[in-house]
């Protein structure tokens, strides 16, 4: 009767590991586009190799053969946060430059500085804030172009760009936040 009960258990566990699994596929395509989604996926990936080592130290014998099972699933946890410390360290932190409010929605300008080029200018919508704080890119500049002269909502579903001459409209949807088009600038001197 254990053994039936620790099947059982293990079952348990690996059913729990793959709703973890299509969780983390969820978060990776990101249909709300969510600002902070990266930690939700690292999290998730995280809970099912959990999962999963403690499924397989349920099916094995006590003894050696369970140690290795945790030792290794140990170092797959612990690896998989070094992987995620280390990108965390890789990303670049954009910088507000400007900001206008349309109701819960916030259009942005950022910059984002690498260290051996000049300054890259974005206009991203946000809505809510914390960890369910959304953000989708509108128009992306280039390196050394100058930042957009003006921001603004032009209606409730509209957004309107202008950097020099151009001026670029996108459509925002309300509840993914989904933009269309998103502008991506080729060089700094046309549109």
């Amino acid at each position: 009767m254990p053994r039936v009960r620790r099947l059982r258990g293990a079952l348990v566990l690996a059913a729990c590991a793959v709703i973890v699994i299509v969780v983390a596929g969820v978060a990776l395509a990101d249909p709300f586009h969510l600002r902070h989604i990266r930690w939700f996926t690292a999290s998730a990936v995280l809970l099912a190799v959990l999962l999963v080592t403690a499924a397989f130290a349920l099916l094995a014998p006590r003894g050696q053969l369970r140690l290795i099972v945790l030792i290794i699933g140990g170092l797959a946890a612990l690896g998989w946060i070094g992987i995620v410390a280390v990108a965390t360290q890789v990303t670049v932190e954009n910088r507000t430059v400007s900001e206008v409010a349309d109701g819960g929605r916030r259009l942005v300008v950022v910059e984002a500085a690498p260290p051996a080029s000049g300054p890259i200018y974005a206009v991203v919508v946000r809505s809510g804030s914390g960890a369910f704080e959304q953000e989708s890119v509108v128009y992306q500049g280039v390196e050394s172009g100058v930042p957009p002269s003006g921001i603004r909502f032009v209606d409730g579903d509209t957004v309107e760009v202008r950097t020099g001459p151009c001026v670029y409209r996108s459509e925002v949807e309300a509840v993914t936040l989904a933009v269309d088009p998103v502008y991506r600038a080729l060089r700094p001197d046309t549109c």
